[in-house]
């Protein structure tokens, strides 16, 4: 019987899978990223840009009445 072994890819290596939307960034396979608003995100740039989404909401906690 013949044994095969099989070699790891070396993520050093590795093609970029695409890249952020904001940043330019590059995105691996594998990696973290979010779609929203049709673009992609890297880790880096997601909070941000949702900050910034969500700004039109914001207010200072004394001006709440309800």
């Amino acid at each position: 019987m013949r044994t095969i072994h099989r070699r790891h890819r070396d993520a050093q290596r590795a093609v970029p899978a695409g890249e952020c939307a904001l940043c330019g960034g590059e995105i691996y396979p594998g990696g973290l990223c979010w779609r929203l608003g049709g673009r992609i995100l890297c880790e880096d740039c997601v909070a941000p840009w949702l900050l910034e989404e969500l700004a039109a909401c914001r207010i200072r906690f004394r001006e709440v009445r309800g």
